[in-house]
């Protein structure tokens, strides 16, 4: 006997879903590269692009969104929130050391993971034939973006000035 249950969400639900969690992405990003600026420029703009392609996704689920008259159900009000790895685990906002740095990075790679299976899930689950080309794109965009963190956290080490 299978027992395995689909799961189909309604459009606005999977919408929901993906926006809000890409503009969480987002905030992530942007407090990385903000962390990283006085240590490492380069992992700076490295997380601040990776915030950027994240507008770029945003904009894609508002366009579909507006394409399947579902743009009420996109939520545009900005979250500003510290991450939870800040809030718990840090008493500095910047990255004050080597240590540091690998740490962040390793809950960057942790989030760009959990994110890509996050997006997997959406795109497994959708029913929506409107939705299924930004979904898609997310998923591949996403597996990028963990594979460059991962890359990023393997090879990093501070720059002395």
């Amino acid at each position: 006997m299978n027992k395995q249950v689909a799961h189909n969400f309604l459009p606005q639900e999977q919408l929901d879903l993906a926006y809000s969690h890409e503009s969480i992405e987002l905030n992530r990003y942007r407090w990385l590269a903000l962390s990283f600026l006085p240590i490492d420029p380069s992992v700076s703009r490295l997380m601040s692009s990776i915030g950027l392609e994240c507008v770029h996704r945003l904009s894609s689920l508002q366009k579909a969104a507006l394409q399947i008259g579902l743009s009420a159900c996109i939520n545009n009000s900005p979250t500003w929130e510290l991450p939870r790895f800040y809030k718990n685990n840090s008493r500095h906002f910047f990255v004050v050391d080597e240590r540091m740095g690998h740490h962040l990075l390793e809950h960057a790679e942790e989030a760009a993971y959990e994110t890509y299976v996050f997006f997997n899930w959406l795109l497994e689950t959708n029913a929506t034939p409107e939705l299924y080309r930004p979904l898609w794109n997310c998923v591949n965009q996403k597996n990028n973006e963990l594979n460059i963190i991962k890359e990023c956290r393997e090879n990093w080490k501070v720059q002395i000035f």
